[in-house]
């Protein structure tokens, strides 16, 4: 749906601009809608485990030191996760938005963190619904980077499809 509405977005400024009508919100929104689906489908990627790879060091290695670099690349992948989520949690910072009495004004006054009252430059929406994207995708690239680290150490099973994209290539 986030690929299609830029197609639609981008198309449709283009044809009214053809007539001499522009929307200039249609523009930052296509751009908003491919940034979050460049990070849906950056976890759902992960994953399928069909993720752009550098195979350098793989074709260097032993055979059998392939499922060492994989499950590596897994940890790595959950820590970077990991670090995301309290990212988030730092720079949301919902501990001190309730000890606030979610009063978004004392909010910004005790912390200096003004993530709940920006807005896009031309729609004039809250910023931080679009910021809503880096918790999901640093939960959603967490469970799926432990879950790869957990077939990796042959503690799951890996389904035929595991991401549900009938496209799953394991290396």
């Amino acid at each position: 749906m986030l690929i299609a509405s830029i197609a639609f977005f981008v198309l449709m400024n283009v044809l009214l601009r053809m007539i001499g009508i522009t929307i200039a919100w249609a523009d930052e929104m296509a751009v908003y809608a491919m940034v979050l689906s460049g990070f849906v489908g950056a976890s759902l990627m992960l994953r399928a485990r069909i993720d752009p790879a550098v195979l350098l060091l793989q074709e260097v290695l032993p055979k059998h030191l392939h499922h060492v670099l994989r499950a590596i690349v897994s940890g790595i992948s959950a820590s970077f996760g990991l670090v995301l989520c309290y990212l988030c949690w730092l720079w949301f910072n919902p501990a001190a938005l309730v000890a606030a009495g979610f009063d978004v004004a004392a909010f910004e006054a005790a912390t200096f963190n003004f993530v709940y009252t920006n807005v896009t430059p031309i729609m004039g929406v809250p910023t931080f619904f679009f910021f809503l994207i880096l918790p999901f995708f640093a939960v959603a690239i967490t469970v799926h980077a432990l879950t790869n680290l957990c077939e990796d150490l042959g503690l799951l099973d890996r389904g035929q499809d595991p991401a549900g994209l009938f496209k799953d290539e394991v290396q």
